[in-house]
This record gives C-alpha cells, structure tokens and sequence, in this order.
C-alpha cells in the first residue's frame, strides 16, 4: 500500500476554495497531490485505490482513533494521565471524532471518482474493472458504516427525541470547486445508510474472490464479515447470521488460532486471524512514540521488559473490570516506586490475559495491552487488524440469540471459550436467556479488548456507561453519546442538521 496521493491536481483548488467559504461537506485533498496522475489508465486507477487504503493508516481511523477512542469512552480502560490524552475521552465528557469526518468524507469523494472513471478506462477488461468495483465497494461500505456508528444512534437503539438521522450518504464525487461549493447535502436517514452500506456489500462480495489479493486488500470474505457486522448493528439478525455463516465457509483468509498459538499469533507480523488488516508497508509509516497503537497503550519496548526504560505513553489501561473479566489477579493499582519488581500477577486459564503484564514506566506503573509491540522488530509499526476470524462466531452467537435459536448461539459461544480457555469443557447445564447474552457480550468485551468494539456494544444495547475510575456514569439517554457535526459542516448548509445538544 503507498503513501497516500491525491486523485487529480484539481483538489488543491477545491482545499483553498472551502478554506475561504463556508464548507458544506469537508471535501479535503489529499496529503500530497501527484498532478501526472490522471484517471484514464489501469495505473492511475490502482494508484487511486492505493491512496484510499492509504487514508485508513491515519492516527484519526485505524491508525489510533477506531481502537482506542471506543476503549476510552466505555467501561474497559482508563486514561492514566500520563500524556494527557484521551483524558475527557475517559471521562465521558468530550466525545472525540472517532470516524474523523473530513479525513473520511476526503477518502469517499476519491473512491466516487474512481467508480465513476472505470467505465471509460481502455486498458481495463470487464473483469478488471469489476474487481477495482468490488475493492472500491468495500471500501466505501467501510468509510460510511465508521461514520453512521459513530455520529448517529445505531438501529438498535435510538431516543427518538434526540435522533436527527444519519450521516451524509457520499455517492458522487466532485473534481472541480464550483460543484463542490453548490452541494448542499442533507443527512440520510440511519435506515437510509445502513441500506446503502448493506447494498455495497453485497456488490463487493459477489465482485471479489476469497483471497483476492489478500489480507491487505479488500476481498470476498472481509466483505461477508463486515456484512455480518453492519446487519448486527442494523437489528438484522437473520443477515448477521446467514452473512456469518458464509464467511466461516469462505475459507483462504484468516484461520482460527487455538490455545496453544493464541499469543504468538500477536507477535506476528501478519495476524493468522486476520481477514483484512490496514498495511504499513515499511517502518517509515509508523506513527511514532506517542500516538500509534503500541505507544498509546503500552510503555514497554519488549516484553517482559518492566525493567528496562519506557518506550511508549502507556496512556489506555486495562481498568479493575477488564481485569476481573480476564481473570488477572495481584495488582494494587500503579506503583509509585519501581526500586522493586512488581507484585506477580496471577493469571487464570484464559489465554487472552497472557496480552497484558505491568509496564515499564518507573514513576508508577500500571498492566497494560501488549496486543501491539510492533513487527519485524521495529517499534510502533504494526499492521492493524480490522476484521478477526472469532468475529464470525460471537456475531452469529448473538444473532442466534436474539432470533430464539439459543442452542447455536450457545455452540458458537463455546467454540470460541474452547479456543481461548485452556482445558476448557463445556458446561452441562448451558446458559439460556439474558445470562446467555450476558455472556457472549462479556466475551466480546475480552476478545476483542483494546479494539475499538466495546463502546459500540453498550451503544446499541443503550446500556449505560459505568465506570469506576473515573467514577463517572453516562446513560444511553445522555446526548453526548453522540459526538458533535464539525460546526463548519452545519455553518452555511440549511440541509445539515446537527446532532442533539451542541
């Protein structure tokens, strides 16, 4: 995947437009703008697509934001402070821009473009141009789903009172300012987008084979799996389940690590599980010591290293409820001296909790997520998976549920419990009813720690946001579950409604 680069070198003129008028959808250019590249050729339009997997390394999406932001707002992680950063995050009381709405409206006008390119490109078959179709499909579903989940309320759960729609829904593209300017979008209805996003996705995974070009491009089996999450969400769970249970049979990427490879699979340098990961490419992409993945949460340069000196902020832990539910014992809290070893932590059978041990900062230290301590031993340069193959199983375990189909979902539950617990054996008296969703939530909330899903589950079950460090409280009901429209969206666009409250 390259650099990020611009689509045409008319994007410039459209950035110092917006800069001197009123913005009515933040259209942005690019980081650096190639004016050679013209969308008339295969090549220009597998540099295009490039720049569009290219924005999903940015600090603002899967870079930082989509993983760490979620963990800070719910019940899972706390903000220690030693950076200042996700502090009112954690707090609950500045809802960050999870989805970061220009960067992602700038990757979505990049992808109309090229979907409206293809047609008139010669040196294309139809079966290539289908295929860029179904990347730039997935694509597309991918940006928007990001956004509608983070700006608007999801299907699930909504207060009616409060619910002003959407998200802009972006299906064209704009090439010159003078259009750009003009467009005065309104925000789809939540339905609206969830059936757009859903339409992509059924486009890109009849376009697309399994392994297509593998784990770093969009492919078959990544659009199933991100189906099956969207129609989750949506309240859809006859799709969740029938998406879910095609991608486990769409084999070639991602296989399900067991007890005995589950840890080592996070130090490789390609996850086995992952179906589709954001690619950095060389360690010059790495997003340095204070803002990537490793250096956001964790201060260790090397495993087991809480002796050595401190290599990144450490600023998201693990707080007193994560650690309950991953059955680690033996912390006090941070310690305020480091002249001694750490009290040992004590673990349980739960290989998931082998991920987490005390830090290396000597002013106070803390456990702390190890799920990223970067690749081919290069610091803060890890690949970041978006898609993992238990998804499949807990997505279908509570589509099962909620259908009334206890036993699948209670099957689905066990066989991801079997892969995780070490001796594991299934109970003979099984879980029903609300103890059943119970749990298959819990192991969510496990497997899925510091990955950005937490805050989105409490959201859609509009349960309320319980914390005890800090010992703040946010309800379903409380507006700010929402973050606010950048006000230069809404300023100059009587179509733009902004969320309730701000």
């Amino acid at each position: 995947m390259k650099k990020s680069i611009g689509i045409v070198s008319l994007m410039a003129m459209l950035l110092t437009t917006f800069q001197s008028c009123k913005k009515q959808l933040d259209i942005p250019s690019r980081n650096s703008l190639d004016a050679s590249l013209v969308l008339v050729n295969k090549a220009g339009i597998n540099a295009a697509l490039n720049s569009v997997y290219s924005v999903l390394k940015s600090e603002r999406l899967y870079g930082r934001d989509l993983f760490s932001v979620p963990e800070a707002m719910a019940d899972v992680a706390f903000a220690n402070g030693r950076s200042s950063r996700l502090l009112g995050e954690n707090r609950n009381n500045a809802l960050s821009n999870m989805a970061n709405w220009g960067t992602s409206y700038g990757a979505l006008n990049e992808i109309n473009l090229i979907l409206e390119a293809l047609p008139g490109i010669a040196d294309a078959s139809a079966a290539e141009k289908a295929i860029f179709e179904g990347e730039l499909k997935f694509l597309r579903a991918l940006y928007h789903f990001d956004l509608v989940k983070s700006y608007a309320y999801i299907p699930t759960f909504t207060v009616p009172s409060q619910d002003r729609g959407g998200i802009v829904l972006s299906l064209r593209g704009f090439n010159n300012p003078d259009s750009a300017k003009a467009y005065l979008p309104r925000r789809a209805s939540v339905a609206e987008c969830y059936n757009q996003i859903i339409s992509d996705l059924y486009a890109s995974s009849s376009l697309l084979s399994n392994t297509h070009k593998g784990l770093n491009y969009a492919n078959r089996r990544a659009a199933m799996t991100l189906a099956s999450r969207v129609a989750l969400y949506e309240g859809n769970w006859a799709r969740s389940d029938s998406f879910a249970t095609a991608a486990i049979a769409a084999t070639g990427i991602g296989t399900m690590t067991t007890t005995a490879n589950y840890n080592t699979a996070w130090r490789s340098k390609d996850h086995p599980e992952a179906i589709f990961q954001v690619w950095y490419a060389s360690l010059a992409e790495n997003l340095g010591v204070n803002t990537s993945l490793a250096a956001t949460h964790t201060t260790l340069a090397s495993l087991g290293g809480f002796a050595g000196v401190r290599q990144g902020q450490g600023d998201l832990v693990p707080n007193a409820t994560l650690m309950g539910w991953l059955g680690i014992t033996g912390f006090p809290g941070t310690l305020v001296t480091s002249n001694n070893p750490p009290p040992t932590l004590t673990y349980t059978a739960d290989v998931r909790n082998t991920l987490f041990e005390w830090g290396a900062n000597a002013s106070g230290r803390y456990v702390e997520c190890t799920k990223w301590m970067g690749k081919a031993g290069g610091p803060n340069w890890d690949n970041t998976v978006v898609f993992r193959v238990p998804e499949l199983y807990l997505n279908r375990a509570e589509a099962r549920y909620r259908s009334g189909n206890e036993s699948g979902a209670w099957a689905d539950l066990n066989f991801i419990r079997t892969n995780r617990i070490v001796g594991f054996t299934v109970p003979v008296t099984p879980l029903t009813g609300q103890a059943l969703l119970d749990e298959i939530l819990r192991q969510r909330a496990i497997e899925f720690a510091f990955e950005g899903y937490r805050f989105f589950d409490l959201k859609r079950y509009g349960l309320t946001i319980t914390k005890s460090n800090p010992a703040v409280s946010l309800p379903a009901t409380d507006f700010r579950l929402l973050p606010r429209i950048p006000v230069s969206e809404v300023d100059g666009n009587p179509n733009m409604v902004q969320n309730f409250g701000y």
